[in-house]
């Protein structure tokens, strides 16, 4: 990596060193043909917007996954050892939110155990969120604060862009007018 296009963050975060992270913010870097200077840093200031809206996403859907097996897990199953279940329960869960292929006998274990707790995946998701509107709301802010900063940080990239064609006009437009006064 070049001395140009080092992440610099103003405090040395700890996912600031992580290789997806890095991988993240050059991909989004290259994007823009490598810019350096301040639009570079601009890019970068994005670049991890963007890398904490996808951040805060996953925690709501872990968030709402792991009210949903709190809903499916008593918490006396953990006072009797019971985290292996909890734990099964709260994998067959986040497999299925997320869209994987769920093994059969998870998938039947999933399926009785919302049975027996008088649920459907529909509905505990609905009471998960229910109990975590809260905590969602809190996310959702903090995402659209990021948004918010994105918005800002592509305004001033295209202002710093076109800054040096704006000077250049100005410039034009100040010989014409002094070239005028001279012919006057």
């Amino acid at each position: 990596m070049t001395a140009s296009k080092d992440i610099k963050l103003p405090q040395q975060a700890s996912y600031s060193e992580l290789p997806e992270y890095i991988e993240h913010v050059n991909n989004i870097v290259a994007s823009y043909d490598s810019p350096s200077g301040v639009l570079g840093e601009l890019v970068r200031q994005v670049a991890d917007s963007i890398w904490w809206v996808k951040t805060y996403q996953k925690d709501k859907d872990h968030l709402i996954v792991m009210r949903m097996a709190n809903c499916l897990v008593d918490r006396r199953d953990f006072l009797v050892g019971l985290e292996k279940t909890a734990l099964r329960v709260f994998e067959a869960l986040f497999k299925s939110w997320s869209g994987e292929i769920i093994e059969p006998e998870d998938q039947a274990y999933l399926d009785s155990t919302l049975r027996s707790k008088g649920y459907n995946l529909a509905s505990v998701r609905a009471e998960a969120v229910r109990k975590s509107i809260k905590e969602l709301e809190v996310i959702d802010r903090l995402i659209e604060r990021q948004f918010k900063n994105m918005r800002l940080l592509m305004q001033a990239y295209e202002s710093v862009r076109f800054a040096p064609q704006l000077l250049k006009k100005m410039s034009l437009e100040i010989t014409q007018l002094e070239q005028r006064v001279e012919q006057s």
